[in-house]
């Protein structure tokens, strides 16, 4: 038995739905490729030294393409960033897979941590620059730490009892969370101004004390 024919309304809404899709595709396309071309120039040149110019040229895109999709080089520069974020979750993330009640195994998470900021020395000096020249770099990127400690707490009960005080709507977080989320912030900041060789702190010392401070918050709130 033969299908009835489609009607033609039927076959346009389809071919429509079909050329929406791959509109949405090529438009991501494009935005991921302007995005990867400021993340080779902002390598480059720094953040001061790029110019949409320099993005629009390495994008092989017209400058009306690259304005459709970013209003200016700060714009395109925080989209980097926020990819950038989501693929340095993965070592942060890693906590969860070591046996936290050993204090070496806290350690050997920790100097991988630190390995691979010093990887990424070149992009933190952009994101430092970056803050340097943009008044609103670092309330208006979103930050990291809320993310990491709803992760962490799939597995971590001292992360777990804190993402249970997290903020919600106008409400405080609880005294856990500001904790949880204070050691973590502190910890990203020496981690990169380690990478960037400006910390007066020497690596071992900064390492014995977050560790202690990192396995005393676990310990706390194991239970």
């Amino acid at each position: 038995m033969t299908a009835a024919p489609q009607s033609g309304y039927a076959l346009k809404r389809k071919r429509s739905k079909g050329a929406v899709k791959a509109a949405d595709e090529r438009t991501l396309e494009t935005r991921s490729a302007i995005i990867s071309a400021a993340r080779d120039v902002l390598l480059e040149k720094g953040y001061a030294g790029t110019r949409v110019e320099d993005i629009i040229k390495r994008a092989e895109i017209s400058r009306p393409t690259f304005y459709r999709h970013f209003s200016d080089k700060f714009e395109v520069a925080k989209a980097y960033h926020g990819l950038s974020g989501d693929t340095t979750l993965g070592p942060w993330g890693a906590l969860a897979d070591i046996d936290v009640s050993d204090l070496s195994a806290i350690r050997g998470w920790l100097n991988a941590l630190l390995d691979t900021f010093a990887t990424r020395r070149d992009e933190l000096l952009v994101w430092a620059e970056m803050s340097a020249i943009e008044p609103n770099y670092l309330m208006r990127v979103p930050r990291q730490m809320p993310a990491l400690i709803e992760m962490l707490g799939k597995r971590i009960p001292a992360f777990a009892r804190a993402q249970e005080q997290a903020p919600s709507g106008d409400s405080d977080p609880g005294p856990v969370w500001v904790e949880a989320y204070l050691l973590l912030e502190h910890l990203s900041y020496y981690c990169t101004w380690l990478a960037l060789g400006k910390h007066v702190i020497s690596k071992e010392q900064s390492v014995d004390y977050f560790c202690e401070r990192l396995h005393r918050f676990i310990e706390r709130y194991a239970v």
